[in-house]
């Protein structure tokens, strides 16, 4: 029977050795556009505090801010939830009756 540490351990180290370096690289660049996507809503919305804008322009510039930053945090979410499964040790096997 292992410890959840070693078990922990151990998928640390079959992820720096590349296994499932293709999903890690993956949520790297979700992480990436998550925080692209909010940093682009956050300057549409400076635009929008500092230049006079027409109200027809201002209303699409919010819009899209407001979809950009929503999509950005469900976006980064989702990266967090994926790193946190794939950084989740294997689980313990049961007990066996009969050993092999």
């Amino acid at each position: 029977m292992s410890s959840w540490l070693e078990r922990w351990r151990h998928r640390q180290r079959d992820l720096a050795q590349g296994a499932d370096a293709d999903l890690v690289r993956d949520n790297r660049n979700r992480y990436r556009l998550a925080f692209g996507l909010m940093g682009f809503g956050f300057l549409l919305s400076l635009l929008d505090t500092k230049v006079k804008i027409p109200n027809t322009l201002r209303l699409i510039i919010v819009g899209m801010a407001t979809a950009s930053l929503v999509a950005g945090f469900l976006l980064a979410l989702w990266a967090r939830q994926m790193a946190a499964f794939l950084s989740k040790p294997q689980p313990e096997e049961p007990p066996r009756m009969i050993k092999p």
